[in-house]
């Protein structure tokens, strides 16, 4: 099962889930007594029997013609002819295991549901009455000073600012916030070339001249004044037109919507991760009509549409998504739970490269967060289901491949949560392993046996695919002798007048016979105490 630790010495090759055994003891193969098998799943096998009884089958009974040996040292030598077998004297930890019966599987957890939401949409609507001549396509990115849409010809144009239009812009205006907002849009256009243009709100002959110059820029009447509905106001400079509401020849009036610049996810699975699958930070879970549900990583789950101005926990969470997935490489782009434009730049980057809107928008529905990687359990919806809100789509647990073990009460000294231990697939392959978590409520089976409930689970979550629910032993040290002299336990000879020797193989050929204490026995090896004895020297074995 392993190899020895022994200096200058080859042996067998540990394997990396051999961490708990320098000299582990071996299992037994004697039958299990029926007060064994009836402890079911938390039945163990011992790994080693009481040395002394391994001892009695290899040691040499001291009705040998030798001299008696003393605990010191030596007494007699005797001559060794050149066919005997030595073995070294070794340093080393030895390690007495036991077995654990177990249940491998990935656990469980509840069902991911589809979420979606309203918020984050944003309806635009028109000021302007007549029949839409013209209007923009979906998939169109809109920016402060294009067209929207066209009403009986004429342009209507997007600004960017918070307040609506709520009047017409001319000479005979008064003085408000309107017009400082009208002001300020049209000189970040360009369109204040020679700088005559103040700021302010009150509306002068370089405020018409600017508004000529937008005119003229989109192919409409050149009068320097602005109708009601001439001009659409939005709040960012760049608006994602999702969905199109209006047709062309369509009769609109004054409050219809024309245009939503986001829009919730919802409707029909048009694709949907594979049973079984791990899915990490960044993978698809599922499309709805087209569109991706991506999961990512964290505690906070998504409530609220993230957008520029929002700010929050939430946001530093996507934002170091979005950094782990390498779109916030810019210098301007800082995880910060600030909602910047920046962030919008990253999160269109990052919608683009798994196929979604990239509106710079993350709505309620567009991602799933997860504490960890996801292993999809069961599929709870198919391609062509429809879903909405609340729809229960699947099961999943955690990708990490865990060990149930119902640890007896009578054992609970045994192990601790932190221990590194090895499971024992049902191949035969070993994986390392630590106890991750132990139960503090006493349970009983049906046979009234009490027992704690213990989380084993493996390092390498990938090192037993496809083995849900599959029986397994769990390999722990019950037993340790750290950096101990060892000899193989049919070097041991039972003296006559009790305890035991060794003998020693001198270079010259003759042997003498050493007193040794035994210790612990695991894999055909005993630790020794002796004041006679040290590491190198050569022992004689049958």
């Amino acid at each position: 099962m392993t190899d020895v630790d022994q200096n200058g010495k080859a042996g067998t090759g540990h394997t990396e889930a051999e961490s708990i055994n320098e000299v582990s003891a071996m299992p037994s193969d004697e039958p299990m007594s029926n007060g064994e098998m009836d402890s079911g799943r938390r039945q163990r096998r011992r790994r080693t029997s009481m040395w002394i009884l391994g001892l009695i089958a290899a040691v040499v009974i001291a009705a040998l013609a030798v001299a008696v040996a003393t605990r010191g040292g030596a007494t007699d030598e005797t001559q060794a002819d050149g066919s005997m077998n030595t073995a070294t004297v070794m340093r080393t930890n030895i390690v007495v295991t036991e077995d654990l019966s177990g249940t491998l599987g990935y656990g469980a957890s509840d069902p991911i549901s589809f979420r979606s939401s309203s918020a984050g949409v944003v309806t635009v609507a028109g000021l302007a009455s007549g029949f839409v001549t013209d209007v923009v396509d979906e998939g169109t990115f809109v920016t402060s000073g294009d067209v929207l849409y066209e009403v009986n010809a004429v342009p209507i144009v997007v600004l960017e600012g918070d307040l609506p239009q709520y009047r017409a812009f001319n000479s005979r205006m008064s003085d408000g916030p309107d017009v400082q907002q009208l002001e300020q849009a049209l000189s970040d256009l360009g369109y204040d070339p020679d700088n005559a243009l103040t700021i302010d709100e009150d509306f002068t002959t370089a405020t018409a001249d600017a508004i000529e110059n937008l005119q003229e820029a989109i192919g409409a009447e050149i009068t320097g004044t602005l109708a009601l509905g001439d001009v659409i106001f939005a709040p960012t400079r760049v608006s994602y037109v999702a969905e199109v509401l209006v047709d062309i020849a369509d009769q609109v009036s004054p409050g219809m919507p024309i245009v939503a610049t986001s829009a919730p996810i919802g409707g029909t699975v048009t694709s949907i991760v594979t049973e079984g699958s791990i899915v990490g930070r960044g993978d698809v879970l599922l499309t709805v009509d087209a569109e991706p549900v991506v999961l990512l990583l964290g505690e906070i789950p998504s409530y609220r549409a993230l957008t520029v101005g929002v700010s929050g926990d939430d946001v530093a969470q996507l934002e170091e998504n979005l950094s782990q997935l390498g779109f916030g490489e810019t210098s301007e782009f800082v995880a910060d739970g600030e909602f910047d434009t920046a962030t919008s730049v990253a999160v269109a980057a990052w919608q683009n490269s798994v196929g979604a809107q990239p509106d710079g928008v993350v709505n309620v529905g567009d991602v799933i967060y997860a504490p960890a990687n996801l292993r999809i359990g069961e599929n709870l919806v198919a391609v062509g289901d429809v879903v909405a809100n609340g729809t229960p789509i699947m099961t999943t647990s955690s990708s990490a491949t865990f060990v149930s073990v119902e640890l007896s009460t009578d054992d609970q000294d045994l192990v601790a949560v932190g221990d590194s231990v090895v499971v024992e697939l049902p191949s035969g392959e070993q994986e390392a392993a630590t106890v991750t978590e132990i139960g503090s409520v006493v349970l009983a089976t049906q046979q009234g046996e009490t027992y704690f409930e213990m989380t084993v689970t493996l390092d390498d979550p990938e090192a037993a695919p496809d083995l849900d629910e599959a029986p397994v032993d769990v390999i722990v040290a019950s037993d340790r002798a750290d950096d101990v002299l060892a000899v193989p336990v049919s070097a041991l000879i039972a003296l006559a007048e009790g305890g035991y020797a060794v003998e020693v193989a001198s270079s010259d050929g003759s042997t003498y016979l050493v007193a040794v204490d035994p210790g612990l026995f695991a894999d055909g090896f005993v630790q020794v105490t002796s004041s006679g004895l040290e590491e190198g020297m050569e022992v004689v074995v049958p």
